[in-house]
């Protein structure tokens, strides 16, 4: 297919990018009661204050996850554990050190990620063969060869698989993937492209750590894996992607490595005003000006949304913003669902939300929006084909 300009030279267009399949890996499930029950008496071995422990199970109980999943058999009653994985918590009184929690995501993450990609490729159906690209991100850990080439030889990929690692971006990022994914089939070369993300956090827990936003994320977040194929068909085409940075935010959520000897893990800050930022974003400032634009795509007609299940704040902040422009009420109860049965799970939060919201979608639009250190705005639009 040729398109001619105004000045009679002809170009080739650019093929549309389709989601031909999704599918998603959780591990073992914990409930919340057991999560504090366990959390509340390594706290007290490590000499914690019940003032402390108190103010995690408020937490806890405010965010409204009712259940994580946890490749960390510690978190289990003894009756549900798998002896087949190593409890790297027990045994070191809850503070393994950073190269024990490096191991385990070495051995853990891309098994996880390679169960999520089987499920998204059997959803969509093609042939191995048409694989050509795959790109993978975490943020819960690292490792080189890491997912991407773990996917490629366990699932028998071709070894000429182009292969892009994106990690340590934190939870905007599967939907970065996604955008590069769509990307790399517009160029022209591609055939599909396999999108991984996949996250451990509870390899990360810390009982040590006594900062506000290190005990707020240990409540949030969970493990997970999700993954998708884009390819040149398929049900849904991606119509248009985007990120932006929100003005002034730097560091109201941030990550930095473990530069200190005495932290065994990384550490994130996340601000307690991050929803109402996000929410003046999308009511006043660029984020206004993008929600027009998807409007305008829309002619006017409000897509459903899948949107990063980052903790109740941020999706109370934000759904007051889009239900000022006119979204109806209820628009964001897929990503509510998913942070209350799973917690939020990073950069493959957003993926699980739009592999949930995909067969039961009523819209035939879907605008997807994730949020991440920077301030971070990823985003993207869908269209039933």
């Amino acid at each position: 297919m040729a398109t001619t300009m105004n000045n009679g030279t002809s170009y080739a267009a650019r093929p549309e990018a389709y989601i031909g399949g999704y599918g998603y890996a959780l591990p073992a499930r914990a409930s919340t009661e057991r999560y504090l029950e366990v959390d509340a008496e390594v706290r007290r071995m490590h000499g914690a204050p019940e003032s402390a422990i108190a103010m995690i199970k408020q937490f806890a109980i405010g965010s409204g996850v009712r259940f994580r999943h946890t490749v960390s058999p510690c978190w289990l009653p003894e009756s549900e554990r798998s002896t087949d994985v190593e409890d790297i918590f027990t045994s070191n009184k809850f503070n393994p050190s950073g190269h024990l929690r490096a191991r385990s995501w070495q051995e853990l993450a891309p098994k996880l990620a390679i169960e999520a990609a089987r499920a998204a490729i059997e959803n969509w159906g093609g042939k191995l063969d048409d694989i050509t690209h795959v790109v993978t991100t975490s943020t819960s850990g690292w490792s080189e060869p890491g997912i991407s080439g773990a996917v490629i030889h366990e699932l028998g990929l071709s070894l000429d698989t182009q292969k892009q690692e994106l990690n340590f971006n934190g939870c905007f990022c599967g939907a970065t993937c996604l955008r590069v994914a769509r990307d790399i089939l517009r160029a022209g070369d591609a055939r599909a492209v396999l999108v991984v993300a996949v996250e451990t956090p509870s390899i990360q827990y810390d009982p040590l750590a006594s900062d506000i936003s290190s005990q707020v994320a240990s409540v949030l977040f969970g493990d997970g894996a999700s993954a998708f194929v884009l390819a040149r068909e398929g049900a849904w085409a991606y119509e248009a992607t985007g990120m932006s940075l929100v003005p002034n935010s730097s560091e109201m959520l941030r990550m930095a490595p473990n530069v200190d000897p005495e932290q065994p893990t990384y550490r994130m800050f996340l601000h307690r005003n991050i929803g109402s930022r996000l929410s003046t974003y999308f009511r006043e400032e660029r984020g206004a000006e993008l929600l027009n634009s998807i409007l305008e795509r829309t002619d006017g007609v409000f897509p459903e949304l899948a949107i990063h299940p980052g903790g109740p704040s941020i999706l109370e902040s934000v759904s007051d913003a889009f239900a000022q422009r006119g979204w109806p009420a209820g628009a964001m109860q897929s990503s509510i669902d998913t942070l209350y049965s799973v917690g939020n799970l990073g950069a493959a939060a957003v993926l699980l939300v739009m592999a949930k919201l995909l067969p039961q979608a009523k819209s035939d639009r879907i605008a997807i929006f994730a949020f991440g250190p920077g301030v971070t705005v990823e985003w993207g639009l869908i269209r039933r084909v």
